[in-house]
């Protein structure tokens, strides 16, 4: 187990959250450390895993699934939070979905739960204005994600291990 990448996510999720712009220097400087550790296959996966969720969370925005009070878009602690959320999959959270029938459960769950977790700790910058509808979305698109990272341990992260 990788305890320096959990503690960073862990770490890093709650002060971007809690914080939002005033954590973003420290939670950047920690992530481009990181990163920059990574060999560069993960290097590349890592900003593809970040660009995805930012598309992803992009659609749930412009459908009114997903609401910021303070912007339009993602604000940007959050383009930060997924980032810090790819690197934490690329160094341990695919690694832990090895059994493909728990990843979507785990997703599934996990996933929206941040989100229910992020909306009370931001002191409202984030919400889910259609409630259950917002939920189950979330629900669905998280039970694909975790599945889809479960994968990137059996194909993508071993093949990068070896080379």
């Amino acid at each position: 187990m990788n305890w320096r990448a959990v503690i960073g996510f862990e770490l890093g999720w709650l002060a971007l959250v809690y914080f939002q712009h005033l954590a973003m220097l420290p939670v950047a400087i920690y992530l481009l450390w990181a990163w920059w550790r990574l060999p560069k296959p993960r290097q590349i996966l890592v900003l593809q895993l970040a660009l995805l969720g930012i598309a992803i969370d992009s659609v749930l925005v412009f459908t009114g699934v997903l609401q910021f009070t303070s912007t339009i878009w993602l604000p940007a602690w959050f383009l930060l939070l997924w980032c810090l959320f790819a690197l934490a999959v690329v160094e341990v959270f695919a690694a832990l979905l090895k059994p493909l029938w728990l990843a979507p459960i785990l997703g599934a769950v996990g996933g929206p739960l941040s989100y229910l977790g992020g909306a009370v700790l931001s002191g409202g910058q984030l919400l889910m204005p259609l409630g259950w509808l917002s939920w189950t979305c979330l629900v669905l698109i998280w039970a694909g994600l975790a599945a889809y990272y479960g994968s990137l341990n059996k194909e993508r992260l071993h093949a990068q291990k070896m080379a």
